[in-house]
């Protein structure tokens, strides 16, 4: 592409060249690394395209292999000058349209973010167009490095960030930590307990910080502490004379049964589309809309799916144009009916996917105890799901009760 535009501003020609010896003709602009290129052989010799400078350079060549050069046919803007010459109305027209493409060049016209997940690019925009580097800034106002370190502290879950700008687009990438539980901002030295994120019981638990306070193959209730992080200082007489805090952890399996209940009506209304289409346009030109008055969609019900399209010069120079399509698809609505090997598959699949949002959690599927039941009106899978995994969660330290004694002590001197 960029090539090509090249090869129009500087203009070239289409000739045919014969007489004595045109092989060696080929060889002489081949040495002399003057560019020719789609050449074909012809009947009385070649026919190929070459530049308008590389024209003038083959006088020499032409005498002395005593060949012929008929030019067939001109390319490129010096023609279209040339053509023009007396017209200084359209001239003075194509100088104002390169300056104008000049002064785009120093703007940001589109936006491409590579790399994201958990962060939206509905989000990151908005984040840069509070921070002065979105859609139409100058380009010389952005600081690609400031920008990086701007996002990597806005955003804690994102560990790195690139911005670089090409032609008239800037590029985000980024990277999160896909590491589930770690945040930047999260006070490690903070005291905490490990306590049960529900009922059931403990399998295993490798104490690391901490004071375990159960046992492997405890049953525990949703809530009870079972790593503390206050830790009981012992003196010479083995009585507790003060105490110590850290952030508990441990590697704790805890084994428990969910309960899963999913119902469903084997009715349902389905979109029946009649083929009948309807296009409206739209403009938006430097971040306002311009909407083709078209006049008004007359169907009853219609979904509506919207296309855009930059336009660009070359591969990263992109224009401040965004041509938008909403087409309207005319449907009716039909009462359904599932039957009972479609709503069965139905129910696998909802089931499958409640497994799956498990085993993200790094909870392990030990025992499925699922019932699919279908009737006239209703399916409705019912049963529970024996799980193991980190079943577990923090808590700020319960702080040790003062014996009554001490209570009323400090009461007193109060």
């Amino acid at each position: 592409m960029v090539l090509s535009f090249i090869k129009y501003l500087s203009g070239y020609v289409r000739v045919q060249v014969t007489g004595y010896a045109p092989e060696r003709f080929l060889n002489l602009c081949s040495n002399h690394d003057i560019l020719i290129w789609d050449l074909v052989h012809i009947e009385s010799g070649y026919e190929f395209f070459i530049s308008l400078s590389g024209v003038r350079e083959l006088k020499p060549f032409l005498k002395k292999t005593k060949t012929h050069l008929r030019i067939l046919k001109r390319y490129g803007f010096p023609f279209v000058m040339f053509r023009y010459r007396k017209r200084k109305l359209f001239l003075g027209g194509i100088a104002v349209f390169f300056l104008f493409l000049f002064s785009l060049s120093r703007f940001i016209w589109n936006i491409e973010i590579l790399g994201n997940s958990s962060v939206t690019d509905d989000n990151l925009l908005q984040f840069l167009e509070a921070e002065h580097c979105g859609f139409g800034v100058a380009k010389k106002e952005i600081d690609c490095s400031g920008l990086e370190e701007k996002i990597r502290l806005h955003y804690g879950q994102i560990i790195w960030t690139s911005a670089q700008i090409s032609g008239t687009k800037l590029t985000i990438q980024v990277k999160e930590n896909l590491i589930t539980g770690e945040k930047k901002d999260e006070k490690k030295e903070e005291p905490r307990d490990l306590v049960a994120a529900c009922d059931g019981t403990v399998l295993k638990m490798i104490t690391r910080t901490g004071t375990p306070l159960i046992q492997e193959r405890a049953k525990v209730k949703k809530g009870e502490v079972l790593v503390s992080g206050r830790i009981d200082l012992i003196d010479d007489n083995q009585e507790v004379s003060g105490y110590e805090y850290c952030r508990a952890d441990a590697d704790i399996q805890i084994q428990t049964k969910l309960s899963y209940q999913d119902t469903f009506s084997l009715s349902y209304e389905k979109k029946r589309f009649t083929g009948n289409q309807t296009k409206r346009y739209a403009v938006e030109l430097f971040g306002h809309i311009f909407p083709v008055p078209m006049g008004k969609i007359t169907y009853l019900k219609s979904e509506k799916t919207t296309e855009y399209q930059q336009p660009r010069l070359c591969s990263d120079f992109y224009l401040p144009v965004v041509l938008q399509t909403d087409r309207y698809a005319e449907y009716q609505t039909v009462s359904e009916k599932y039957t009972k090997k479609e709503a069965k598959a139905i129910a696998e699949s909802h089931l499958q996917t409640y497994f799956e949002k498990i085993q993200e959690k790094d909870v392990q599927i030990q025992e499925k105890n699922v019932i699919i039941d279908i009737n006239d009106n209703l399916c409705s899978a019912k049963g529970t799901i024996t799980v193991c995994g980190p079943l577990y969660q923090t808590a700020p330290v319960a702080e040790p009760e003062k014996p009554a004694d001490e209570r009323v002590a400090a009461d007193e001197l109060e």
